[in-house]
């Protein structure tokens, strides 16, 4: 949809008064729908917009009158078309409102009804803060970024539900456009925005947006007829996602029949997947009892926060640069905190602050946005308070309690004097307590607090039989003079709760030194599989086929490779090291389970905590990092591959930043020359083929899969 279609007035698209009822905007909306044909009826615009362009537009005016909110902020956000006058003079003022009311007479037909007054006194191509959520204004932030990874990853895993919840305004609609945009034609979308339906309706909207009749009154036939659809694009290698937006005002009984629709599905998979968005109460309505079900099937929740202040900075400016209004604009560093503190980090009050500050600018001919501009702005919003930090709301429980401590604190103070004499009125005369207690000088050294002076009897030496006496069996005691010293029987290594601290070398090849060979290989990989959060017990009696059985039960694999502590570093897995102890000890095992600069913390019977130089001259180089193919990627994967996975890494390196461009189910030229550039980033043989040493890399490095690391952020 193009974002002229975007700007209309959303009262003027559905026919209602600016005060029309909720009643009155659901009716006009449904009869626009059922009058819909492959005419332009209804529209007279400059440039007459496709079938698909009216039905879009008809669905965002109701998106925004339908939310409170929503209705509240554009009502806001386009009162400047009405009141503000032009920076130079009434005239122009009124000239230029003219044109952006009705057009301007010698445009070329492009400038739509609705274009923003300020659009040229800034150099704009377009309203940068519109409220219509548009795809290509995505600021993605590092929330953005990890909800929108998560949303992909639940569709590419086939997971049955998905839930994503946000305030109001925090960018939910935009990111689930943005998200659909993503898609390719393997995906076919059934996108509800209007959840006040009941559970035949429900399944009315979801047939229709799949292309399928939808006007039988039967919930059997409608469900029939889905299940028949399913099965057919699944025949075609296609998906069929439901996307459910402002979930929170589905009742619960159209919530359980999504719950239904999610048991179509085969012997090996779903056949339909449901995607959630909403605000908070979603998560409230889905505690009901009646709905535990559908709270038991939700495989990936994710919740969308505000923006902090670094990221509202940010997301200004990359709007701004979207609308090309780059360098001829300026927000500065105050007036964008003042901004954030009105806004509290929401996206949609953010551009109402903004969009407003800017038309200010433009009526004082200036292009530098300071606070004393964004301050009118939160006095013409309205209803805005500021955000609380830590430190106000410090000050203000800290200053009435200061004051009641010192009256508290005097009270006390004053009425316990000694001397207190209520024939004083309330008073004390301080020259008598001065002449009842005098201080009389002394050597300043004696002034010192002194212990106090305890007489206790005087003890008899214990005899070294009777203090052998005192000692329980098996302990070691050291003893004055001649006195034997009792050793404890050697018995079987015990496991301490607490680290073992080694600073020298040869102690730590004794301690490796008592341990036979197998007893340290396993050792270390049952620290490997605790940091994968795997219980070790099940596997301490399979001997050389150890690896193999983790391999097979747990999916986790074994990786070989020559290392050194930089190289384990940069694949940040833990590790188990191969090491040969001097004087022909031996080979022993040791896991490498986390660094912190130069000092490592190693497993093995212990949790041992040594500086890495210890073991640098013992270590062979020899490293087995275990690792989990969490895609089951085809072991050829290179130029030339055709399927889903070429897509998967694209998008994948694409969020890594090392990709650009349109992902396609081939592994081709740009492909190769992204899979390249991640190689030689991260210090891997550049071959463009996409490797076990890149998969370990690249899994250990996205943040949808969650893999144990060896050095902390």
């Amino acid at each position: 949809m193009t974002t002229d279609v975007q700007r209309h007035n959303p009262y003027k698209v559905l026919g209602v008064r600016s005060d029309a009822t909720q009643k009155e905007i659901n009716e006009a909306y449904d009869r626009m729908i059922q009058r819909f044909d492959s005419s332009a009826e209804n529209f007279s615009y400059a440039v007459q917009p496709s079938l698909k362009e009216r039905i879009a537009l008809v669905h965002e005016a109701y998106d925004t009158l339908f939310n409170e909110e929503k209705r509240v902020a554009y009502n806001a956000s386009v009162q400047d078309k009405e009141e503000k006058p032009a920076p130079n003079s009434v005239q122009e003022a009124g000239r230029q409102m003219q044109m952006s009311l009705h057009g301007d007479k010698k445009s070329d037909g492009n400038n739509l009804p609705g274009q923003n007054v300020y659009q040229d006194y800034y150099g704009f191509s377009e309203k940068p803060f519109d409220l219509t959520p548009d795809p290509k204004y995505l600021y993605l932030s590092p929330k953005h970024k990890e909800v929108l990874a998560h949303l992909v990853y639940g569709l590419q895993e086939n997971n049955g539900f998905l839930k994503i919840v946000g305030e109001v305004g925090t960018g939910k609609t935009t990111i689930c456009r943005s998200f659909l945009r993503e898609l390719r034609t393997d995906f076919s979308i059934a996108y509800v925005f209007n959840p006040a339906i009941n559970e035949l309706e429900l399944l009315q909207t979801i047939n229709a947006e799949l292309g399928l009749p939808s006007e039988m009154e039967s919930k059997k036939k409608l469900v029939d007829m889905l299940n028949t659809f399913l099965l057919e694009e699944r025949k075609k290698g296609h998906r069929v996602v439901v996307i459910i937006d402002e979930a929170q005002a589905l009742q619960p009984k159209v919530l359980d029949q999504l719950r239904l629709l999610s048991n179509l599905e085969t012997e090996t998979e779903k056949l339909i997947q449901i995607v959630l968005i909403g605000q908070p109460e979603l998560d409230e309505l889905l505690e009901q009892n009646e709905l535990r079900q559908l709270r038991q099937r939700i495989t990936i929740s994710w919740e969308l926060l505000p923006l902090n202040l670094e990221e509202t900075r940010g997301y200004i400016q990359h709007r701004i640069n979207v609308a090309l209004g780059k360098g001829r604009v300026r927000f500065t560093r105050a007036a964008v905190e003042s901004i954030y503190k009105f806004s509290h980090g929401i996206p949609r009050m953010i551009n109402v602050l903004a969009d407003r500050s800017l038309l200010i600018a433009y009526t004082m001919n200036t292009k530098k946005i300071t606070p004393n501009i964004v301050r009118p702005a939160v006095k013409d919003v309205g209803g805005l308070t500021p955000i609380s930090t830590w430190t106000d709301t410090l000050w203000k429980s800290f200053i009435p309690g200061l004051a009641a401590l010192g009256i508290l604190f005097f009270s006390i103070d004053y009425y316990m004097l000694p001397g207190f004499n209520a024939d004083t009125r309330g008073g004390k005369d301080i020259n008598m307590m001065i002449r009842g207690n005098p201080i009389v000088p002394v050597n300043p050294s004696s002034l010192q607090p002194q212990p106090p002076v305890i007489n206790l009897p005087k003890a008899k030496p214990l005899s070294p039989e009777a203090m052998r006496q005192l000692i329980a069996p098996g302990e070691e005691v050291i003893v004055p003079d001649a006195m034997p010293v009792v050793r404890a029987p050697k018995a079987r290594r015990i496991r301490s709760t607490e680290p073992l601290v080694i600073s020298q070398q040869d102690k730590l090849v004794t301690y490796l030194a008592s341990l036979p060979l197998a007893e340290s290989r396993l050792e270390a990989i049952n620290w490997v599989l605790k940091k994968w959060n795997i219980d070790p017990a099940p596997y301490q009696e399979k001997g050389e086929a150890l690896l193999d059985s983790i391999a097979e039960e747990q999916n986790l694999l074994a990786y070989d490779l020559n290392a050194n502590f930089d190289k384990l570093s940069t694949f940040n897995y833990p590790a188990i090291l191969e090491v040969v102890l001097p004087d022909a000890q031996g080979t022993k095992y040791l896991s490498l389970v986390s660094i912190d600069g130069d000092r490592g913390v190693f497993g093995s019977v212990d949790r041992i905590e040594m500086p890495l130089e210890l073991i640098e001259s013992m270590w062979t180089r020899k490293a087995i990092i275990l690792w989990k193919d969490f895609e089951s990627l085809p072991e050829s994967l290179g130029p030339g591959f055709k399927g889903r996975p070429a897509i998967w890494l694209q998008k994948n390196l694409s969020l890594l930043g090392f990709f650009q461009g349109l992902e396609a189910p081939t592994y081709g030229p740009n492909t190769q020359l992204s899979v390249a550039r991640f190689q030689r980033a991260h210090h891997i043989k550049d071959d463009g083929w996409f490797g076990t040493e890149s998969r370990v890399m690249l899994y250990g490095l996205s943040s949808i899969y969650q893999t144990p690391k060896l050095v902390n952020p």
